[in-house]
């Protein structure tokens, strides 16, 4: 493929022509115009459902990224993260293998490398001489792994998330192209204490902003033929780490403009371009929330205690809401354990709370390992696969998340999505918070059987199905000659979560 560009002043005109011989008979990722919290992809409404690698399958030139699409088309799974090179970490940074740490020197970024010797060491391979990135040049083998690996994941059916950028970290920041000491044009002037100034307005990031624009404008052009692509400007922009998983908080003031911009650039990218992507930003966690903007099409949030704000205060907007990462399976964020049974309950809390979409980040991908650990094949995507299922069951154009049901209290939490008088997805299980910082549920194993009631519900003939979410076995079904009013149910007994389906019989 032919591009004509000469540094940030790139004209760029494949995309067009391949798409005007193409006849554009498709069209991007969209929102379901009959029930906007939902996508809509290839002529109908969509769920998104994964469990996915820690987003760097493009900049780690030894993740085998068809393996692992591969294995998640197989199982059923249709979402994947990615970040496109703007922030990674340190070589197995919180767990051996990860592919947003690829290995000393196995790097793949967007930028090429010039002949000046002296970026930091970490970029090339032990023993080997570590060249500085030219931000006035484009890397071809890059966006050639970026292209492949979105035209991959198409063929299976597979939406891709992109993120331009991440919060930036003191222990990331040196390894970055942006860094003064890993670029020829000397930008990034300031130090990793200062790393916060990266997604800032302030004066001393006016240099770096500038090939952040550049950065936003040439993936955006890369990707525009791609129907399966969705955005979002910055995952927790506010966030500024620090040494030891501390961080500090920037203020509105200073990110509010930067995003802002690079939302600029994106939609002024995108309006000479044949195809119209969306685009979104991180709601209710260490970042300002743009949800009441026009903009902002769809909501990432992640976590289950933000997750769970995001739902009670963004649901309102009529967007897509989806939970894009989870607690880090394989080695917990935080001191409480976090389990296979803690990832199933948050995926099935989410989505029967009105979510999108769910990922749940897995440390069982990595490198040499893309179909997972054992955890991830034998229980983890085959529950991902089961919930996605029970979603798929419901007629998505009314569904919509309810406050129309009531529980025994305690540590029972349920959730109802409905559609009044048709169709019912309840889900309830015992477990809460995890007490650090809401990253996960912390399951409560034990024998229950619990009186639920769904609220007013219009007489009729229904069919209800009380399943297991863990294996997807129905434990009971039975027709319910219902003749109006508040319906009391009682669950069958049950470990730790059960699942339920009313839809009323034509």
């Amino acid at each position: 493929m032919i591009s004509l560009f000469k540094g940030r002043n790139s004209i760029y005109l494949p995309v067009l022509l391949l798409c005007i011989l193409s006849s554009c008979k498709e069209s991007p990722v969209s929102i379901y115009s009959e029930n906007p919290h939902y996508f809509y992809f290839r002529r109908k409404p969509i769920i998104l459902i994964t469990s996915d690698h820690h987003y760097g399958a493009v900049i780690d030139r030894d993740f085998d990224f068809k393996k692992y699409l591969c294995y998640l088309s197989s199982s059923g799974m249709n979402l994947t993260r990615i970040y496109p090179g703007g922030m990674f970490e340190l070589p197995d940074k919180y767990i051996e293998g990860s592919p947003l740490g690829p290995k000393r020197g196995r790097q793949i970024l967007p930028w090429a490398k010039s002949d000046v010797k002296g970026a930091d060491s970490l970029l090339a391979e032990a023993g080997k001489p570590s060249f500085k990135f030219d931000l006035d040049r484009w890397n071809p083998e890059y966006f050639a792994r970026l292209r492949s690996f979105v035209k991959e994941a198409a063929k299976r059916g597979i939406v891709v998330e992109v993120p331009f950028f991440n919060g930036m970290y003191e222990d990331c920041w040196p390894l970055t192209a942006f860094y003064h000491g890993n670029n020829i044009q000397n930008v990034g002037k300031y130090e990793p204490g200062d790393c916060g100034f990266f997604t800032s307005s302030l004066p001393q990031n006016s240099d770096v902003l500038l090939y952040q624009e550049a950065y936003v404008k040439k993936i955006t052009q890369e990707l525009n033929e791609f129907n399966n692509v969705i955005f979002d400007i910055c995952d927790e922009p506010s966030l500024q780490g620090l040494p030891g998983g501390g961080c500090k908080f920037l203020p509105d003031s200073q990110v509010v403009p930067w995003i802002t911009r690079l939302k600029d650039v994106f939609t002024e990218t995108e309006s000479i371009l044949p195809k119209k992507h969306l685009l979104g930003q991180t709601v209710q966690n260490l970042s300002p929330d743009f949800s009441d903007q026009t903009w902002c099409q769809w909501l990432p949030t992640e976590y289950a205690g933000p997750a769970a704000k995001a739902l009670d205060k963004d649901y309102r907007y009529n967007k897509p809401v989806v939970d894009v990462e989870s607690n880090f399976y394989g080695i917990s964020l935080t001191k409480n354990p976090y389990n296979t049974d803690a990832v199933r309950l948050e995926g099935w809390w989410f989505m029967t709370g009105g979510g999108a979409g769910c990922i749940n980040l897995n440390g069982e991908y990595h490198a040499g390992q893309e179909n997972g650990g054992k955890d991830t094949r034998t229980i983890i995507v085959p529950q991902k696969k089961i919930l996605k299922k029970f979603m798929e069951s419901f007629d998505l154009s009314r569904l919509s998340k309810s406050s129309g049901v009531e529980g025994p209290g305690g540590n029972v939490i349920f959730n109802l999505l409905s559609e009044k008088g048709k169709q019912y997805a309840l889900y309830a299980f015992h477990g809460a918070f995890e007490s650090e910082w809401g990253s996960h549920f912390t399951p409560f194993r034990g024998e229950y059987s619990d009186s639920l009631i769904i609220k007013e519900v219009p007489p009729g003939i229904y069919s209800g199905k009380w399943m297991d979410p863990g294996t997807g076995a129905i434990i009971e079904s039975r027709e319910i000659a219902w003749s109006g009013g508040d319906m009391i149910l009682r669950t069958p007994e049950y470990n730790l979560d059960i699942a339920l389906s009313i839809l009323k019989k034509k």
